[in-house]
């Protein structure tokens, strides 16, 4: 009996810190949502994977490095139109 109260004391005394480890996956489940919609790919696939224990660690780092290479993307665009219009402008 005495070890079944142990362990629940156990529990109950981690139950604030797995609070806030899902109230942080949650939080970044939202906005890699966001950075998914942003880079157009697929949002709840990437809030999915991002609420996945174990996985979701991994998962944030792809999603640091999409977010970049698709900044670099877009810079790349932004760059070829500039040089476009110079290059209409001489």
């Amino acid at each position: 009996m005495h070890d079944t109260v142990m362990m629940m004391d156990d529990a109950v005394a981690r139950l604030p810190l797995f609070t806030g480890l899902v109230v942080l996956w949650a939080g970044c489940a939202i906005g890699n949502g966001f950075i998914a919609h942003r880079l157009r790919h697929s949002v709840v696939l990437w809030v999915i994977l991002s609420l996945i224990p174990i996985v979701n660690y991994f998962f944030y780092i792809f999603v640091i490095y999409a977010t970049v290479l698709g900044i670099l993307k877009r810079l790349n665009v932004l760059t070829e139109r500039l040089t476009a219009t110079a290059a209409q402008t001489t």
